[in-house]
């Protein structure tokens, strides 16, 4: 039973756990510095900062794309507003691409170095960037950094923890993110309306990712990943012997240091688990990003949990929860309305985190996404009643100011966003990708996560571009109307191709999913 399992199966079990998290700690930064991106742009790529409002100019004027100056805002199309928001998930598609063929090699730790590398070259060049085309370059590196550190954490996270406290560590990476998201909201509430401020938004960030590149040169490197490139180099010719050798020495010291107060007999007893495990399960070469089709369940799995996460709308009420609180009524008072969300974001992945280990992936999964449904049926009829305060003037034609609903759907759409957002908390957010950290096989995790990070910022990309012209095309109604749909598809998957792999180690689940067995004898 899942009961009996949850314990380990080794003396790990007994360990303290301080320096594993103080890996996750380390790593996970690059989450939080993911979550400020999101709370920051609808804040930042709003009219009264990137964007010009030319009903209050102050002392800013209209740029070019070339134009050079510091007293500069743009005039941006809804398509264009929507494509600047996403250019930094543009970029970490890209980024992931390149995971493909060297995230196996490089390593989780080298990945995340270079992360916390490209999110502080990314917030200098925004922030001083003294004409368009470097703030979107500077959005682009900053981009570039999502997509290395978020492939990185949840598997370098996954491989240092044991079952007994896996999903929650891994979950609580999408607590930090949340928290860097409320940092930007909180951010962007105290600054909203104050024009060129959000050039020092952006800059904040440089100084996480300091912290970040610090903090990770303090750690080893994943014992799993040491061991997997240690039964790579065991099968070249007996000239390199010696890198084998230097990698399974290093993946001892990497359990030493992450089974502090574990005896070095017992330290060694699960290396030469490890390393037969990764004997058993990799060939001489790293795996390439098309091996990943060689597991189909998996591959099904991870890809379909990251797109439903995508189109039932989340990154969309992240992006432009202010713009869509203005278009609520709440005009004066949007970014704060903003920061609320997040903070309920926040305490509901919290509480995932709690009890994951506890009620398992699917139940959560169900629930999360029932409320979800429920909550956005609720806005989308709320939507239906906006109405323009300019007399014989239709809403589609109404200034964004002057949009408001009536008190009571007011209250019913705030509601309804805060909820929507506590089920995806609770399903969706921390979830996903806990369990595309567990799904694949160790022989192609580095890749499938690859094409796993792709799909989900790839549909990121399209589902946030393409919010302002469904928006305008279809109404607020019909955008939240057609996410509900999806969110009825999204528990058809769940309810019938999802496992639940509570208590299980990633040995055993490598076996339920492609049905070649392991050994279980880790504590990881």
């Amino acid at each position: 039973s899942d009961k009996g399992k949850s314990a380990c199966p080794c003396p790990v079990c007994a360990m303290s756990n301080g320096n594993v998290y103080r890996g996750f700690a380390f790593i996970a930064l690059g989450g939080a510095l993911f979550g400020y991106v999101i709370g920051i742009t609808g804040n930042v790529v709003t009219t009264g900062a990137l964007v010009c409002d030319h009903s209050n100019m102050g002392h800013t004027r209209v740029g070019g794309f070339w134009e050079v100056g510091y007293d500069l805002c743009y005039d941006l199309s809804d398509l264009a507003q929507g494509w600047v928001s996403s250019l930094n998930i543009i970029a970490a598609t890209l980024s992931s691409m390149v995971c493909f063929r060297y995230a196996d090699k490089l390593g989780r730790k080298r990945e995340a170095i270079l992360g916390s590398i490209l999110y502080f070259c990314g917030s200098v060049v925004a922030a001083l960037g003294p004409n368009l085309f470097l703030i979107l370059l500077g959005l682009a590196i900053y981009g570039f950094g999502i997509g290395f550190a978020m492939h990185a954490a949840p598997t370098y996270i996954a491989e240092i923890s044991p079952p007994s406290i896996r999903g929650s560590l891994v979950s609580a990476k999408e607590a930090i993110i949340v928290c860097g998201i409320c940092a930007g909201f909180g951010v962007g509430a105290a600054l909203a309306g104050a024009g060129l401020s959000w050039r020092w938004i952006m800059s904040v960030g440089a100084l996480f990712a300091v912290v970040m590149f610090f903090g990770l040169l303090s750690i080893p490197r994943s014992p799993r990943w040491l061991a997997l490139r240690a039964a790579q180099e065991g099968q070249h010719p007996t000239l390199v012997q010696s890198r084998s050798q230097a990698f399974a020495d290093e993946a001892r010291a990497s359990l030493q240091f992450f089974r502090k107060g574990v005896s070095s007999a017992e330290v060694d007893t699960e290396l030469q688990s490890l390393l037969q495990d990764a004997r058993n399960s990799v060939g001489t070469a790293p795996a390439k990003w098309s091996d990943a089709f060689n597991f189909p369940k998996p591959l099904v799995i991870g890809c379909g949990l990251v797109t439903l996460q995508q189109v039932t709308g989340q990154p969309s009420v992240l992006y432009f929860a202010p713009n869509i609180f203005k278009d609520a009524g709440f005009n004066n008072t949007a970014a704060l309305a903003s920061f609320g969300v997040g903070f309920v974001k926040l305490i509901a992945t919290l509480v995932t985190v709690w009890r994951i280990d506890k009620y398992g992936r699917r139940p959560l999964l169900i629930l999360g996404i029932a409320v979800m449904l429920a909550s956005l049926v609720a806005v989308g009829f709320a939507f239906l009643y906006r109405e323009c305060s300019q007399p014989n003037v239709d809403i589609r034609d109404c200034k964004q100011e002057d949009v408001s609903l009536p008190t009571g759907w007011a209250i019913v759409s705030v509601i309804a966003l805060a909820l929507y957002t506590a089920g995806y908390q609770v399903g969706f957010g921390p979830i996903s990708w806990l369990m595309i950290s567990e799904v694949f096989p160790l022989s192609v995790r580095g890749a499938a996560l690859s094409i796993a990070a792709v799909v989900n910022f790839s549909m990121n990309v399209v589902v946030t571009a393409v919010q302002p012209t469904l928006l305008s095309a279809i109404t607020p109604s019909g955008v939240f109307f057609t996410y509900a749909i999806l969110c009825v598809v999204s528990l058809a998957f769940v309810a019938t191709v999802v496992p639940e792999t509570k208590g299980k180690t990633l040995e055993e689940i490598e076996t339920l999913l492609t049905g070649r067995r392991v050994s279980s004898k880790i504590g990881v």
